[in-house]
């Protein structure tokens, strides 16, 4: 305990103000780069309005403002339950204390050379990479396999009139944990996005996985995380992407 002018500070102040600081810093994290995060600016913007209107003594603004707050938070919950959804998806334990991973260079490679093996031959995929968020759900409704990953296995999995190669390949760790996965489907505004895609990036509005999507009409590959599709990639750059995302 130690004493700041006439403030006396104890243990238990500086863990009290710990504990909220660590909570601001992830809410701000797990909201950031989605639209709740517009919602939040907005939100301090009342708050510094409502500050200045108390300075200034306008009490009918201050009081219209109290009103607005009483409603807010029931306001941002209705419309962003989405978003704030995919945070409470990611927010764990393991990810608070998680340690470095392990070097997964390898299993990066044979995803990489695996899909743009699809793209030339113009075969639609999905490969979904499980991360901390469990999916249990998924892995459900597909076909449990429990295998190394290897080019060979994906390539059949995914190979035309095959009994799986219309569902998603769930990878766990440096396995093949289940195929012929049904996924999410996002629900997107532009229309020219086809099912494969939207079902790409369903998964990781709804978890913390990473999708890989092979389009068998345009032979790209493209790459899905936290709710967003990226533009067509090269092999070097999602191998790139993948390492930073996985290895990190």
């Amino acid at each position: 305990m130690f004493t700041l002018g006439q403030l006396t500070v104890g243990w238990r102040d500086l863990l009290d103000i710990l504990l909220v600081a660590v909570l601001c810093y992830y809410g701000i994290r797990f909201v950031r780069g989605t639209r709740a995060m517009a919602a939040l600016n907005g939100l301090l913007a009342l708050l510094a309005l409502y500050a200045g209107a108390q300075f200034l003594g306008l009490f009918t603004l201050v009081w219209l403002l109290q009103n607005v707050f009483s409603y807010i938070f029931l306001v941002i919950v209705i419309l962003f339950h989405q978003d704030i959804r995919q945070a409470l998806a990611h927010m764990n334990f393991r990810m608070l204390f998680r340690r470095k991973k392990d070097d997964r260079s390898e299993l990066i490679k044979t995803l990489a050379k695996t899909a743009f093996w699809l793209a030339s031959r113009r075969i639609g995929a999905i490969i979904v990479i499980a991360r901390s968020v469990e999916l249990g759900d998924i892995l459900e409704k597909g076909v449990k396999i429990d295998a190394v990953v290897t080019q060979d296995l994906l390539t059949t999995i995914f190979f035309p009139n095959t009994a799986l190669h219309d569902g998603a390949v769930i990878i766990g760790g440096d396995r093949v944990v289940a195929a012929g996965c049904v996924l999410p489907l996002a629900n997107l505004a532009r229309q020219h996005f086809g099912t494969r895609h939207r079902a790409a990036i369903g998964i990781t509005e709804v978890s913390d996985a990473i999708s890989i999507a092979v389009s068998e009409e345009r032979g790209e590959v493209t790459l899905a995380q936290e709710g967003h599709l990226s533009n067509p990639l090269t092999q070097e750059r999602l191998e790139r992407i993948l390492t930073n995302a996985l290895n990190q």
